[in-house]
Order: C-alpha cells, then structure tokens, then sequence
C-alpha cells in the first residue's frame, strides 16, 4: 500500500510538472541553467539559495514572501541563504549574517538587520581608507538591544569559522553567477534573476521568480523520480 500511495505521488508530481510550466518557464527567459552545477550538502533534498544583501531594497521586500513560500514547501525542499559580497561594505554586513546563524539568531535579526542597514543608513562598519571593518561597539549594541548575545557576536565576527564561511559564500556565489540581488539557485543548477528577460520589469516579478521555483522543484523531482514529500502542518 505504501509502495502504491509513494508511486502515486511520484506520478503526480511528474504530471503537474509536464502541465504546469514546461511550456510558460523557458531557459534563458525565466532561469539559467548554469554551466557547471554546484554540490549540495545533502543530495536526498533539494536546496533553493537565496543570495541577497541587507542593504538592498528589493530583498526587503522579498523576504516576508520568501518567508511564507518557505512555510509552504515539502520537507524534501531546503532553503538556503548566502549573503552577496562584492565590495567591503558588504563583507562586514555578510558576517553580521553569518554570525546571526551561528548564535541561532538569524530568524529573529533578519528584520530589524535589514531595518537597521538599509532604512536607518547603520553601517555597523567603520572605514580605513578603503578598507571597511566591523564596528565591534555598535555590532555588541545591535544584537544585545535585539535580545541576543552581544559579546558572543564580537567574538565571532572574525573568527576563523565565521572567515571560512565568507569564504565559502564568495566561491558559491561565484559558481552561481551572480549577477545581483535577489537571485534564487535550485538545486545548485538553475540560477533565477529578475534581470532575466521574462522577469525583468515585470509588476509581478518577485512572485514570479517564486513561481519559476516551484517549477524547477518539480523538475528537478520529476529528473529524479522522486515523490514529494508532505508539506509541514501549518
């Protein structure tokens, strides 16, 4: 019976792919299949990478419905989130990320992080000559006056776990080619951008973006014959 109710499912998901966009999401208009596909930590799941930055109006915006997509997926679908960097500023603003997430705060400081940098103008960084640091003061302030461990976070801001992880985040958003903020990565192969021409200008484009995720997750399920799995009990 079980077999039975999983091959179900399984053909399910092949047939409200085959109907539901291979027709509408066409390569190069609505997604990048990327040259070379970039491994995922666990190969049962299916990683969608969000690259974003704190002090982009846009990924404020697309977060709370990021957020509620996320509530919404199967248990087989993970999301992911890397910081984009290509400039100083931002490396500083990646850290506070990165150390959100290893002190379990990244859920709670992801608002008011993104408050704080991009409609208060805080850098929490302090400037030599073209170099940006972390502003250790006003970093302890920040996560001690949002109910979280300051003096853990100053530790951790250039710590060698926290240096490996912008390290690590650099290389992956290299192979996924970023080329601004927000972009979605399914799966390590497909890169989504709103600078793609079926998205670009588009009113709705952030919800689209979501859509055409949704269809790569069914894809990529579909590729493997795999089922879904059931969403999380809301």
């Amino acid at each position: 019976m079980k077999v039975a109710v999983a091959l179900f499912a399984m053909f399910l998901s092949l047939a409200v792919y085959a109907q539901s966009g291979s027709s509408q999401f066409k390569a190069g208009q609505y997604y990048q299949l990327l040259p070379t596909a970039i491994a995922q930590n666990d190969d049962s799941k299916i990683e969608v990478t969000e690259l974003f930055w704190y002090g982009c109006g846009h990924c404020y915006t697309f977060a709370p419905s990021l957020k509620k997509w996320e509530k919404k997926q199967p248990k087989d679908v993970i999301l992911k989130k890397i910081p984009a960097i290509w400039q100083p500023l931002m490396e500083v603003h990646a850290r506070l990320f990165y150390v959100a997430e290893a002190l379990g705060v990244e859920d709670k400081l992801n608002a008011p992080l993104f408050n704080a940098i991009l409609n208060q103008r805080k850098t929490f960084a302090t400037r030599d000559g073209r170099n940006w640091n972390p502003d250790l003061p006003a970093i302890e302030a920040f996560f001690n006056e949002h109910g979280a461990d300051g003096a853990k976070a100053i530790k951790l801001i250039n710590s060698f776990a926290i240096n490996s992880r912008v390290k690590q985040g650099i290389a992956k958003q290299r192979g996924y080619q970023l080329s601004g903020t927000p972009e979605l990565v399914v799966a390590g192969k497909y890169r989504i951008s709103s600078a793609l021409p079926g998205l670009q200008g588009k009113p709705n484009g952030q919800q689209l973006m979501l859509d055409v995720a949704d269809f790569l997750i069914a894809k990529e399920r579909a590729e493997k014959g795999q089922a879904a799995v059931s969403a999380p009990a809301m």
